[in-house]
């Protein structure tokens, strides 16, 4: 039996899973199985260690802000997690980012936490301009194809993403995002985007149409900043949840932190019996 979390931070419902005995070479499988909806079912699975400084390692060692922000919400409830006021802070490790990554907390009071992650850079990732009006925006883990129009047909998508994928040379990137955003910077403190999202993963295979992208939401918001130069977005997710993207300059370069709401919707074991 493996310990599982089945958390949910603003849709893209993620598994946590601790099995320290799964080999990495058979990580990918694994995941695919449990992902399952005949299984505890989410649209990612994460393999998380507590020892030491907290690790996670993605399914297919791609880098996931919102599986991040999952694991800070468990560290957080299992005491993992520094006291900073009324906050709580960490650093964790995570699979696709050479750094470790901080993490911050924040209970409210009658509602979900809202738990954040930060990404350091020494100057934000420019955007890369492709045929089509396709612009990529590469972040640690994951590179990211932003396009607007409408996204295609079930049907019509895995061909669709697989050409997108080929034209802007990114077929061995550890994972691809394909994003459809709506909406412009526009004016004001934190002006809105909606994002649709769908993330392949080149070790498992997968192309998921995800409820929400951490990740996604970064990248979408990195390329609204080199339109506008604004450091602060909102940006809404399929789910119907808003996460909120806030650059803020330093000595370093910038750190960017992306945060939302997270729910702990299943905690238990898992019998993998047949799997491994």
């Amino acid at each position: 039996m493996h310990a599982f979390w089945k958390i949910t931070p603003g849709g893209n419902p993620t598994i946590l899973l601790q099995a320290e005995d799964i080999p990495p070479a058979r990580r990918a499988e694994v995941a695919n199985a449990i992902m399952d909806p005949q299984h505890i079912g989410a649209e990612q699975v994460g393999y998380v260690r507590f020892e030491g400084k907290p690790r996670l390692d993605m399914m297919g060692g791609e880098f996931c802000l919102n599986a991040t922000r999952s694991f800070a919400a468990l560290l957080a409830e299992k005491g993992l997690l520094v006291p900073d006021g009324k906050d709580l802070r960490g650093v964790v490790e995570v699979s696709g980012v050479p750094d470790d990554v901080a993490v911050r907390v924040s209970p409210r009071q009658n509602a979900l936490p809202f738990a954040e992650a930060c990404l350091r850079f020494a100057s934000l990732p420019e955007p890369e301009l492709f045929p089509g009006g396709l612009t990529l925006i590469r972040v640690p883990g994951i590179a990211h194809i932003i396009q607007d129009g409408v996204m295609p047909s079930a049907e019509e998508l895995p061909s669709f993403c697989q050409r997108q994928r080929t034209l802007c040379k990114v077929e061995e990137e550890e994972a691809v995002g394909h994003l459809w955003l709506r909406g412009d910077p526009g004016e004001g403190e934190e002006p809105r985007a909606d994002l649709f999202p769908v993330v392949w993963v080149r070790d498992t295979g997968s192309l998921c149409q995800e409820s929400a992208c951490g990740s996604g939401t970064l990248a979408a918001a990195l390329a609204l900043h080199a339109q506008s130069g604004l450091s602060r977005f909102s940006v809404m997710q399929p789910s119907g949840c808003a996460l909120s993207v806030r650059m803020e300059r330093r000595d370093h370069g910038w750190d960017v932190w992306v945060g939302g709401p997270v729910r702990m919707t299943a905690q238990g074991e898992t019998d993998l019996t047949g799997i491994l």
